[in-house]
């Protein structure tokens, strides 16, 4: 005989947002710099925000090559994310005031980089304020990107 499970609609959900960014995210371009800053390349991904359809915040993350075993490894204090309006807009039906936008399951390199929406609803607009944090170098300094709402869009928060 088999057991059922009762259904858990808040699981599936979280689990249907992080598949759906994952599908929307991805590494674009990988540029070689060979330099001691910037190690030997550096990656500029694209990660699209689950809630707000229109808006893709793009990630630049230095990488040296691993001398032994190949691969490459990150570097946390060079991560920067930059967020723009790439189409029209959509939004869920409620979105916080204010969230973190990416979880490092994700995307690993969300583990040290963190990106939050904040909803202006005074000057009708979204402030994305990111910033990395580094073992070695601590919080690093933040950015911000604000992309203007429409006139028509409203946005209700919770």
């Amino acid at each position: 005989m088999k057991q059922r499970l009762p259904a858990r609609p808040g699981i599936a959900a979280a689990l249907l947002i992080v598949a759906s960014s994952a599908a929307l995210a991805g590494e674009i371009a990988s540029i070689e710099t060979h330099t001691q800053r910037y190690g030997n390349h550096i990656a500029i991904s694209a990660f699209e925000d689950p809630l707000v359809k229109g808006v893709t915040c793009y990630v630049t993350e230095s990488q040296s090559d691993r001398a032994f075993g190949g691969g490459r490894m990150s570097h946390a204090a060079d991560l920067t994310a930059s967020c723009h309006q790439t189409a029209n807009l959509e939004v869920a039906a409620a979105v916080p005031a204010r969230a973190k936008v990416f979880a490092a399951e994700q995307n690993a390199v969300f583990d040290s980089l963190h990106v939050f929406r904040i909803v202006d609803a005074e000057r009708h607009a979204l402030v994305y304020f990111s910033y990395s944090e580094d073992e070695t170098a601590g919080d690093l300094p933040g950015r911000l990107s604000v992309i203007r709402l429409p006139a028509g869009l409203r946005m209700s928060t919770r």
